[in-house]
């Protein structure tokens, strides 16, 4: 997302862009990726899910409001991964959570959106774009891809199969990834 946000104020800036697993840009394809969420964790987990939510928004302990941020991201991990890769590299980094950073941020995204900014500065992106998205992935992919069409039209779309929200780490989807990958950016 953040991706395209760079690309339409930095046109010049980039020759090519890659979106992988896009999120949402409507209130529409975030409707469908929760009910896909709540619908892979069931009652009891989605409860969860919720307590671990308002703790991170609400929490006055940083500390404490990581520590749900990152559970709650844990449990959605989970939900967006059709077959793991049974071991990461060792050189993969893991990065703190960071709950009043993501906040903000997802705050700033909301409001863009609300203001009518994005996606319709999108439009200034010149670009070639590549959406690569996995068939298991709760983020609705293809909605996404139409939903975008308008402001990008240029906008290529590869859904991988049996892959989730993150191709890199799929047993099914890894080496197609990283093939469709390095041919796009290799396309002259």
């Amino acid at each position: 997302m953040l991706g395209l946000s760079f690309a339409s104020r930095y046109p010049a800036s980039v020759a090519k862009l890659v979106l992988v697993g896009c999120g949402t840009y409507d209130e529409a394809t975030r409707a469908r990726l929760n009910a896909t969420l709540r619908e892979r964790l069931g009652p009891d987990r989605t409860r969860r899910a919720d307590a671990l939510l308002r703790q991170a928004e609400h929490e006055t302990n940083p500390e404490l409001r990581d520590a749900a941020l990152h559970q709650f991201g844990a449990m959605h991990a989970e939900l967006e991964t059709y077959a793991p890769v049974a071991d990461e590299p060792e050189d993969v980094v893991s990065l703190p959570t960071d709950a009043a950073g993501h906040s903000e941020t997802w705050q700033d995204v909301l409001r863009l959106q609300r203001d009518g900014i994005e996606p319709a500065a999108f439009s200034r992106i010149s670009a070639p774009v590549l959406m690569i998205h996995g068939a298991y992935d709760p983020h609705p992919g293809a909605a996404t891809r139409d939903f975008l069409r308008p402001y990008i039209p240029q906008l290529e779309y590869l859904e991988l199969p049996r892959c989730g929200h993150e191709p890199w780490r799929e047993l099914h989807a890894r080496e197609a990834f990283g093939v469709a990958l390095r041919d796009w950016l290799n396309e002259p």
